[in-house]
């Protein structure tokens, strides 16, 4: 039973560590678009064509289900993508409930890309959620694609996280919504600069649940008789932008899942 899971980089690993640390009997086919990064930029239009030429991929790997492990391209572009491809697909939403349930000061930033920052899903969620939570939407066009370039662009993040901190702290920000898979990489970083009094919640234990939910609701008989084979599964590393970065990205692969091959996918 193989399983793929995509974005634009590397934050979908953070993803991809919690679905192996949950389902280590899985195989893995991780997709990182970088010929097409940053998602944050591109248009919805842009983003729902790729998403569906990405799952045409998948299909040609014989997965037998897809995660898309990336906020922007989850909320304006996986119903696209569930109308071409007949498979169980998962998204990642911004964790804005159990953050309003955290607060004990019911102060929450939800820290997101342009795109998932001006989204109708992430407004609706806040609306859904709020209750009576003060929620602020902060955004970054810059923090994805460096943490894509760590540890290189090192300074660079760490300037920009303690220039957005400056403002949840002024804000009195107790609870912090990572709103992007590639933030919860640096999420020690968050943590230095933000200090103990902030709850930091990002998605990818909740992913990793979802995935095995419907899993177990469209796939039984073949999950079953993967757990029981008691074979633990390998984890495939793939670039739309040659293999230049793939040392990158094995860096933020969880020391203890072997990396078992990599490979150049071209995608026009």
């Amino acid at each position: 039973m193989k399983v793929g899971v995509l974005d634009s980089g590397a934050g979908g690993l953070s993803i991809l560590n919690s679905i192996q640390q949950k389902l280590p009997y899985l195989d893995l086919v991780y997709l990182a678009d970088e010929a097409f990064a940053p998602y944050g930029d591109k248009s919805i239009q842009q983003l729902q064509n790729r998403l569906v030429t990405l799952g045409r991929f998948f299909q040609q790997e014989g997965v037998s289900a897809i995660v898309v492990a990336c906020n922007t391209a989850t909320v304006v572009a996986i119903d696209k993508l569930r109308e071409s491809i007949n498979i169980p697909i998962i998204g990642v939403e911004p964790a804005v409930k159990p953050a309003c349930y955290l607060s004990k000061e019911r102060r929450v930033a939800v820290l997101a890309t342009p795109v998932t920052a001006n989204s109708a899903r992430l407004k609706q969620l806040i609306e859904k959620w709020q209750n009576d939570s003060y929620v602020t939407v902060q955004s970054s066009e810059s923090l994805a694609y460096d943490i894509d370039a760590w540890p290189d662009s090192r300074s660079r993040v760490t300037a920009t996280i303690e220039k957005l901190a400056t403002e949840m702290q002024a804000n009195h920000i107790d609870a912090l919504v990572l709103a992007c898979t590639h933030y919860p990489l640096v999420k020690a970083v968050f943590e230095s600069v933000l200090g103990t009094g902030c709850e930091i919640i990002e998605p990818s234990l909740g992913v990793a649940a979802q995935l095995l939910r419907r899993l177990e609701q469209e796939l039984p008989e073949p999950l079953l008789s993967r757990i029981q084979s008691g074979v633990e599964g390998r984890v495939e590393l793939c670039s739309t932008k040659g293999l230049v970065n793939i040392p990158r990205l094995q860096a933020w692969v969880a020391a203890k899942h072997a990396v078992s091959q990599h490979k150049y996918i071209h995608i026009v």
